[in-house]
């Protein structure tokens, strides 16, 4: 393998240090905690737990629950990796990686902040499984604060088409003034709460424009003109975990993310101080990713260091994986083998038949990129020196290059699962056993011929992807077994054996199964 304009060495803390689901920072008097939550996928949650060097209370921050609002979930950022002198934090930066990535609101079953309510607990979805584990850290926290962007700006009155009721730009939003709790031990005073935060607050902002008001969405009454707002975090936080909960929505008419996200902070270091959350490091916004180089894995050898922009040269038939993202920035990294698997292909092999781009992207932007480039086969190139010369003398030669496969000899070799976190491989013709109660998702297919490798369906039978049009191909789609799965299209109907048919063009290349572990 040839390497273009970097240096290769090896990063052996990549090695020694295991991937978990909890991750203990320690110091003298201070204790921080990571929590990675469907690890390796489009979906990936991380949560982080800092707590103070004395105790106190808990606030939860959550952004990115809409993937087009930058300005949350950088914001966010500011407080995963803050010190804290008095009290905790609970920061989830970027609760939808999947609506981030495509920079748009809705996820890949809808608004992540319309799944909160009584209806959607049973079914369960990668998103539902977020919302389910949003819904626990709620019930830890003393308050939640909700970071979001919001269209316009929000006034009390008619002021114009952009600055008026039905607007959220620049508010602090609640779901009632008042509200007793459900074992009337006390009564939450919202509006009271967000008036104090905004006497500390707008001295601070010279544009009147950017000033916070109170929007009292009045979501506990039946007459608001909010209802929808029922199914959201905060509602859930108030009514059910009984804590006060407010969404902060900066307007995105402001177009500077720089100022969206100081405009956050103020608010967000004001219900600080309210709950005596002392902060002792504050976080600081990069406003320009620098990605310095990617980790990548060529079939078994040691991870190459390659830099931004440059180029390796591969085998036709190469396996070649992104190990890791090296940049000024930690969160949000994802990188995407163009036009070959999901938007995040992080750790995720990919056999190489062409010349293709590995583009990275820090959420929704590009950062960076490294091309992969195929080098010529020796006996392809020897063959044709041969014949080139044959030509330039007038001779007829015998001699012609190896034969390619023909489409007909198209045959699927090994299926990839990530399995609650987990990358598994299945070779063609046998059976992965799963825990009924744990997502699957169907990676890809690899066959004889590369090439094709991204044009292969894997259609697991009983399983209906939620798309308006199911074509056979369930790549990407979280399944929960017990769930998802329909007995009637399992061997012999037992309900425990499932085939995943692979097929190109309609045409049956292969078969592969699921067993579900037995009860």
């Amino acid at each position: 393998m040839k390497i273009h304009n970097f240096i290769y060495f090896i990063l052996f803390s990549t090695f020694l240090i295991p991937l978990c689901l909890a991750s203990p920072v320690y110091s003298a008097k201070h204790l921080s905690l990571h929590d990675v939550y469907l690890a390796d996928t489009e979906h990936e949650l991380h949560i982080y737990r800092i707590y103070g060097k004395k105790p106190g209370k808990t606030i939860m921050i959550i952004g990115g629950i809409q993937g087009d609002e930058p300005g949350g979930y950088l914001t966010a950022d500011l407080y995963a990796d803050i010190s804290l002198k008095q009290g905790n934090l609970i920061v989830v930066p970027r609760a939808n990686f999947y609506s981030i990535l495509l920079n748009q609101r809705n996820g890949l079953t809808g608004d992540m902040n319309r799944k909160f309510g009584e209806h959607g607990k049973n079914h369960k979805n990668q998103e539902q499984e977020i919302v389910s584990i949003l819904k626990g850290l709620i019930d830890e926290a003393d308050c939640l604060l909700n970071l979001h962007e919001g269209s316009g700006f929000y006034h009390h009155d008619w002021i114009s088409e952009m600055e008026n009721p039905k607007r959220f730009g620049q508010s602090i939003i609640f779901d009632a003034s008042t509200y007793p709790t459900a074992d009337g031990a006390q009564t939450i005073k919202l509006e009271k709460l967000a008036q104090r935060v905004l006497e500390q607050v707008n001295p601070q902002i010279d544009n009147p424009r950017y000033r916070f008001k109170a929007n009292n969405h009045n979501t506990v009454s039946d007459k608001s003109t909010h209802l929808e707002q029922r199914n959201s975090a905060s509602y859930y936080a108030l009514t059910q975990a009984n804590i006060p909960a407010f969404g902060i929505e900066t307007s995105k008419s402001i177009r500077a993310n720089s100022e969206k996200v100081n405009l956050q902070k103020l608010v967000v270091n004001s219900f600080l101080a309210e709950f005596d959350i002392i902060v002792d490091t504050p976080g600081l916004l990069l406003e320009k990713t620098q990605l310095n180089y990617v980790l990548i894995q060529v079939n078994n050898s040691l991870p190459y260091a390659v830099a931004n922009g440059s180029a390796i040269t591969v085998s036709a038939g190469d396996e070649v994986t992104i190990t890791d993202i090296i940049a000024n920035f930690t969160r949000g990294l994802a990188a995407d083998f163009e036009n070959m698997g999901s938007y995040n292909d992080t750790k995720l092999p990919f056999r190489i038949a062409q010349p293709t781009k590995v583009i990275i992207r820090k959420d929704s932007e590009t950062c960076g990129w490294v091309n992969i480039e195929i080098k010529q086969d020796i006996t392809d190139q020897h063959a044709e020196n041969i014949l080139d010369t044959a030509n330039v003398a007038g001779l007829k030669t015998a001699f012609s290059p190896p034969k390619k496969p023909h489409l007909n000899e198209l045959r699927a070799e090994k299926l990839l699962i990530n399995l609650n976190g987990k990358l598994m491989t299945v070779m063609e013709g046998e059976e992965l056993v799963v825990p009924r109660d744990k997502a699957l998702l169907i990676k890809g297919v690899q066959s004889n011929m590369p090439l094709l490798d991204s044009s292969i369906f894997a259609n697991l039978k009983g399983f209906a992807p939620p798309k308006l049009k199911n074509d056979g191909n369930d790549i990407n789609f979280a399944v929960y077994p017990e769930q998802d799965l329909w007995k009637r299209y399992s061997e012999n109907k037992a309900g425990l054996r499932y085939p995943v048919n692979a097929t190109y063009n309609d045409k049956l290349i292969g078969i592969f199964w699921i067993r579900l572990d037995e009860q």
